[in-house]
């Protein structure tokens, strides 16, 4: 159920923080209905999931345009120092 309401965040942040022309927000509901395709993928990626991949979700990864997918990390990136936090870093060794 998270993960949904992280994908509906997601989609509202991208439509949130485009540009208003009617260029734009074409190419934003075409990328709003990729992302809200990826629905199928939330099982799969829940921290600790050991449920691999549908084909449906793996169709819908492969579906997404290159501009979508960098578009929706640039903007999931710029949210902590929009909110006033640290930068997330990600590394390949955890520390807790």
């Amino acid at each position: 159920m998270a993960s949904t309401k992280y994908f509906a965040f997601l989609l509202a942040v991208l439509f949130l923080g485009l540009p208003e022309n009617h260029q734009t927000v074409q190419a934003a509901d075409t990328c709003g209905t990729q992302l809200d395709k990826l629905v199928s993928c939330a099982p799969s990626v829940v921290p600790g999931s050991t449920v691999p991949p549908t084909q449906q979700c793996c169709s819908a990864l492969k579906s997404m345009t290159h501009d979508c997918s960098c578009e929706t990390i640039r903007i999931i990136n710029s949210l902590p120092t929009k909110c006033g936090l640290s930068p997330v870093k990600c590394s390949n060794t955890k520390s807790f």
